[in-house]
């Protein structure tokens, strides 16, 4: 079976309240047999003009990504989210040839 990824790219536009989510779903994550891969508004655009964060969580299953996603582990993370952020979540199966 195929690993799955959360991908997340989004503008912080409540930076006050804004908790970046490697210290707000860690203990989440690792239930989901997820792990972050990139988690940084640091990245190096070379085309085009994504948004300020970009966030890549890799699970063991792509089944795996979306019940951590629809969990009741994440609803905190997703709110604040909500609130502090705009941009977009996918959620993609690794690729295989």
């Amino acid at each position: 079976m195929s690993k799955g990824y959360i991908i997340e790219n989004y503008k912080v536009i409540n930076k006050q309240d804004y908790v970046p989510p490697v210290r707000a779903i860690n203990e989440a994550l690792e239930k989901f047999n997820g792990k972050f891969m990139v988690a940084t508004p640091k990245s190096e655009i070379l085309k085009g003009v994504p948004l300020e964060v970009i966030v890549v969580m890799e699970f063991d299953t792509k089944d795996n990504a979306k019940a951590f996603y629809q969990s009741e582990d994440y609803k905190e993370y997703k709110n604040l989210y909500d609130k502090t952020t705009y941009g977009w979540v996918s959620l993609s199966p690794e690729y295989i040839q």
